[in-house]
Order: C-alpha cells, then structure tokens, then sequence
C-alpha cells in the first residue's frame, strides 16, 4: 500500500469519528435515557471503520456476546484498532471502561463519558479502586454490562498476552455478575499503523463462554484472573489474520 492511501484512509477515519461524534452529542443531549447509547456509537463507530480499512471480523461464539447480561466482558489489547473491533461486538445496554485521558479527545472523550462510558484514573490507585466500585454501582443499578481490557495497556509486541491486572475480576467478582472472554487474533500483519500498513483482511475472534463469579470470593481474584490469562493465551495463537488476495 502506498503512503498516500494509508493518509486517506486516516483521513476518512477522521472524518467518520468527527461526524459520529457531532451526531451522537447532539443525540446524547436530547435523550433521557442512555443505557443504550454507548453501544450505539461504537457500533456506528464500527460500521464505517472498518469498511474503509477493508478489514471484516469472522466470529466463533457470537452468541456469548448476549447469552447473560449483565457481565463483564474481558479482552485482549493490541492497538487503537481495538476500539473499533470491540465497537463492532458491543452488544445492547454495554459500556466500557478506559483510561481517564480519552476524556482529553475532543469530541469522542466528551461523548464517551456522556454516552455512559467509565473513566478510570489509573495512576492514582486509591481514585481507581473507588471508581471500580463505581462500576459496580453501574452493573447493578443501571442494570449494564460493562468492558475492560484487563492487560490495562497496549501490547506493543502484537505477541501474547501481558499480565493482566485485576480490577476487571474484582469488578465480576463484587458485583457477582459472570466474566466473558473475548480473543482477537494478532492483526498486525494486516493494520500496523506504526509502520503505516493497511492491508484488507478478515481478523478471526474467539468469544468464549459465560464464566460464573457467583462463588467467588476476593481471596481468589488472583488465581481466577491467571485461569482465564492463561486459557485465553493458549487460544490466541490459534486464531488468524487473513490478507484478502485480489
């Protein structure tokens, strides 16, 4: 792919997340309930995206995505990327949780949180444990799913899987709602934005099943999160990314 179309392909990004989010603030002002919203803009998001990335996703175990709300949905983190694809699997009544600094990105930051989103300081542990409990308030009284990555950072390797960190287990865990898995497979043969690569593929996910927290308690945090870590590392190499050949 030449440099110039990689440009205009940002370009056109640009401009559907602009206009996605003009269109979804002006939404979010004038709607009273907002439950639904979240899901709603990604999936929007999504839907022009990845078209002009010339990339489609090939889905094992659609159906988890719906089989229990609420729940916590887990994955793993790739790239910026991610936030489209997960937008393309964000069922109804969903939002996600990210870092607090989305909330500095013009437009899409405001509308984030507007929409439902959850913001997590993550530098400041004490704010973060207090904004994890947040989330539990959200799971039980707005009656939502919520989304997290629980590695907490990119994987710049596009290798494997980081540690995860615990909020996510903690969150499932308190508000005793189960936790699905979902696997992406590394796609950085076909998108790497680094090295400024847009190819037109089809990307292979994996959404496993429901795993129940109901008889969980905080002492086994730890080694529930190092279960599902380690169940979803052995998947992920299974999964591929296929180039479209014309």
């Amino acid at each position: 792919m030449s440099i110039l179309i990689f440009y205009l392909k940002m370009v056109a990004v640009v401009f559907w997340v602009f206009y996605t989010s003009v269109l979804y603030l002006f939404i979010a002002v004038f709607s009273p309930r907002r439950n639904n919203l979240f899901a709603k803009v990604v999936n929007h998001l999504a839907n022009g995206i990845l078209p002009i990335l010339g990339l489609k996703l090939e889905i094992e175990g659609k159906e988890n995505l719906t089989l229990v709300h609420p729940c916590v949905f887990i994955g793993n983190h790739q790239s910026a990327l991610d936030v489209v694809i997960y937008g393309a699997l964000c069922p109804p009544n969903t939002v996600a949780i990210g870092k607090k600094e989305i909330s500095w990105i013009p437009l899409f930051g405001w509308l984030f949180k507007l929409s439902g989103g959850i913001l997590i300081d993550r530098k400041n542990k004490m704010r973060a444990i207090s904004q994890i409990d947040d989330a539990v308030r959200a799971v039980r009284e707005r009656q939502v799913s919520v989304g997290i990555l629980p590695e907490g950072t990119r994987n710049r390797s596009g290798k494997g899987l980081l540690p995860f960190k615990k909020g996510a287990f903690h969150l499932a865990t308190e508000a005793k709602v189960p936790l699905v898995p979902i696997i992406i497979a590394e796609f950085g043969s076909l998108a790497n934005f680094k090295g400024k690569t847009l190819k037109s593929g089809t990307i292979q996910i994996k959404v496993l099943e429901p795993i129940s927290t109901e008889n969980i308690d905080s002492n086994q945090v730890t080694s529930l999160s190092v279960q599902i870590h380690d169940r979803m590392e052995a998947i992920l190499p299974k999964l591929r990314s296929v180039e479209t050949r014309s």
